[in-house]
């Protein structure tokens, strides 16, 4: 039998063709830096729960644990104590006496999830014996610096809207009638996004009271959000709008948001047919 040529003898063409030979034979993987005898580890017959021999490398690199797989959900539903919060939160809610107190109840809502992402609280902004209403869907950046449920140019947009039909106690305005604000969504959701099922719900108790204790004629909303929770409508403000819908019997019509107006005013023409619309009916009512 030939014995096997020392590393000294072996030239790189031998090295070659031996590595070939060896891949013919099966030996196509190299599994570790020192050889296991193959023999003694059957017959040694280890517990099968033992594990296997590490390699060097595998000591010198240790795998870094991965972290939890986390799965994506829009809206999550709340835990057990956070429901018995929101529950009670929610019963005293449609049970209060005063605007006040129910934006108090606001301030101590903490099982919802915008209220630790929010700077301040945009509510409501009441005018005493207002006969109109008008609801704004959410903050936005300058609504939540500001604390106001218009502000900054949304607000000065907003003033000259309801100026144009008459409302409202800005300049311009022949014979004043000031209006109630009611943002729909007090908290601004974080990055401006649209909120979700689940915080809509969970603040839909405080805008019906509020509607109940403000007691308005006609309510005018701006943007999607609170003719679909308070009324039913449609998700869509482009199709929403321009239809009478109502609140607990109030007549309600919704228009475009003054930032929708700033981005796009080409809807002015739209928006200015609806608040034609409220006037004539605020007109006709008793």
């Amino acid at each position: 039998m030939t014995e096997s040529p020392s590393a000294a003898e072996l030239t790189p063409a031998g090295a070659a063709a031996l590595l070939l030979w060896l891949r013919d034979m099966g030996a196509d993987e190299a599994l570790a830096a020192t050889p296991i005898n193959r023999l003694s580890a059957v017959l040694a017959a280890p517990p099968p729960a033992a594990p296997l021999p590490a390699s060097p490398q595998a000591e010198a690199k240790p795998v870094a644990p991965q972290p939890p797989t986390r799965s994506v959900a829009a809206a999550p539903t709340p835990g057990p104590e956070a429901q018995v919060s929101i529950a009670h939160i929610h019963a005293a809610a449609r049970t209060a006496q005063s605007l006040a107190e129910l934006t108090s109840l606001l301030d101590t809502f903490d099982a919802h999830p915008l209220r630790r992402t929010a700077s301040k609280l945009c509510f409501v902004e009441e005018a005493p014996g207002a006969r109109v209403l008008v609801i704004s869907d959410r903050p936005r950046n300058e609504e939540d610096r500001s604390g106001k449920v218009f502000a900054d140019k949304h607000a000065l947009l907003f003033e000259r809207m309801l100026a144009a039909i008459g409302l409202g106690t800005g300049e311009g305005v022949a014979s004043p009638e000031a209006v109630s604000c009611l943002g729909f969504l007090p908290w601004r959701p974080p990055g401006n996004r649209p909120p979700n099922e689940l915080e809509c719900r969970m603040i839909l108790p405080f805008a019906e009271r509020a509607i109940a204790l403000l007691r308005p004629k006609a309510i005018l909303g701006f943007g999607a959000l609170p003719g679909q929770w308070l009324t039913g409508g449609p998700e869509s403000i482009q199709r929403q709008r321009g239809n009478w819908l109502a609140i607990a019997g109030i007549p309600y019509i919704s228009t475009f948001h003054p930032e929708a107006l700033l981005k796009s005013p080409a809807l002015k023409r739209l928006a200015w047919n609806d608040l034609l619309a409220f006037r004539a009916k605020l007109d006709s009512l008793p």
